[in-house]
């Protein structure tokens, strides 16, 4: 016999289900929506994600190979003695880093406090911080890989354990455009390697390939495959760390993305470019070109600091690489620049044998290919986040990356917060999308 006061089934669920949103004063944004001061508020003064567990720093050393050259590549994992889970998973989160940074800035910020690796690890997820090979200093005598020792102007890409000096100015030159004001995609100062020695050999091996071989070493190395299915992993791609996991998916395929500030694949770049009318990006001349980072480029994402703070700040930053080196050319598609590499690649007298038998064709393919959405993506959801002042991603980039990424993708999701810059620099905003994070992975969105 039913009761005329019975309750529908799907309400109370409902009901149940909106529970920790009403207790918490706040609730996920709607897709394209933002996160208003109010419910940023409710975050910021609210508890609702405490610390719940202690953790242990490791940093580990892969080598390997890629076009004959040496490289080592770096991760730093975050393991929580008390892991959290979702659906009797543990969950894992793997960094990639910006274009200015290294893993070590998701464990502190330019301020000197605690990174959003380190609020993910205290609350019980295991972060893997990502550094693509050249951006970790093997000669810091602390084992940091920190920079701060070598000057910023001499800086160039450390790609091996075994390099036993910095390089020197024999071996690269110095190009500047004076009075080019820095933006998020171009400096005023470049280096590029001289040709015939080392550090050009290095460069040029340095392809979109060899940074996911890298990364791919480093996630089955924190995350052995034979504990994969126990995990839920999701990738973070910081700025240009996106540009890379996003095509990591061909080889290892995360269950989802979460982003903050995420750069997309180099055809959304491109795409979004030929939007604004811009259809030169693909004839850029970015091959073997290292772009350096400097206190202009740092003046540009800090510009609401006063001059004593952001000096103070800058320190902590240049512990940081500060440049990019082959990044831009597979994140931008810039088409003319990867045709380059893979032509000198082939007129190379030290390129392997291997890649000369499957042939010309294939090594262009295979130097290309890291800018364009794998077919894997197609089972996988991604949730776009950012701030609403973000002066690299603002949300018009982000909404015309959607347009070549969605139909790519299981599912997409943008939210928005309301004034946050590009980046977590600071504790409050690192509370705020941590909350996010973690709020949007209990609500099943990463769920298969």
């Amino acid at each position: 016999m039913h009761s005329k006061f019975a309750v529908p089934v799907a309400l109370v669920v409902s009901l149940l289900a909106s529970m920790p949103a009403l207790a918490a004063g706040w609730s996920l944004p709607p897709d394209r929506g933002t996160l208003e001061p109010e419910a940023i508020a409710a975050i910021r003064n609210g508890n609702e994600y405490p610390e719940t567990s202690g953790y242990r720093k490791q940093i580990d050393y892969i080598d390997f190979t890629a076009y004959g050259q040496s490289f080592t590549q770096v991760v730093v994992t975050l393991v929580p003695d008390n892991p959290r889970r979702h659906h009797g998973r543990k969950l894992v989160v793997a960094g990639g880093e910006p274009g200015s940074e290294y893993a070590m800035d998701f464990l502190e910020t330019p301020e000197g406090k605690e990174g959003p690796g380190v609020w993910l690890a205290k609350r019980g997820v295991t972060f893997i911080a990502l550094t693509r090979v050249g951006r970790w200093n093997f000669l810091a005598r602390d084992g940091s890989g920190s920079w701060q020792d070598i000057p910023l102007e001499q800086r160039m890409p450390i790609f091996n354990r075994r390099q036993a000096a910095p390089w020197s100015a024999a071996d690269f030159e110095v190009k500047t455009t004076a009075g080019k004001e820095a933006t998020s995609g171009d400096s005023s100062t470049y280096r590029m390697p001289k040709a015939d020695t080392q550090l050009y050999r290095q460069m040029l091996a340095t392809t979109a390939q060899t940074y996911l071989a890298g990364y791919r070493k480093a996630i089955e190395h924190a995350l052995p495959p034979a504990q994969r299915d126990q995990a839920l992993l999701l990738y973070w791609g910081m700025s240009t760390g996106g540009a890379f996991l996003y095509p990591l998916a061909k080889h290892l395929p995360p269950d989802g993305y979460l982003g903050w500030g995420t750069s997309s694949t180099g055809l959304a770049y491109v795409y979004r470019k030929s939007k604004a009318g811009d259809y030169a990006t693909p004839y850029a001349q970015t091959a073997l070109r290292l772009r350096e980072r400097g206190y202009d480029d740092f003046t540009y994402y800090t510009r609401e600091l006063d001059e004593a703070t952001r000096q103070r700040w800058w320190q902590n930053a240049l512990k940081s690489p500060r440049f990019k080196s082959g990044e831009d050319a597979p994140m931008q598609f810039n088409a003319a620049a990867l045709t380059e590499t893979a032509l000198r690649l082939w007129q190379a007298d030290w390129l392997p044998a291997e890649y000369r038998q499957r042939g010309l064709p294939a090594l262009l393919q295979e130097v290309m290919e890291p800018s364009l959405p794998p077919a894997a993506l197609k089972t996988i959801p991604v949730l776009d986040m950012n701030g609403t002042r973000d002066e690299a991603i603002p949300p018009k980039v982000v909404d015309a990356h959607r347009e070549v990424m969605e139909p790519q993708v299981a599912k997409y999701r943008v939210a928005r917060v309301r004034d946050f810059s590009h980046y977590l620099y600071t504790q409050d905003s690192i509370k705020v999308v941590g909350n996010l994070w973690l709020r949007f992975i209990e609500s099943g969105y990463f769920d298969k």
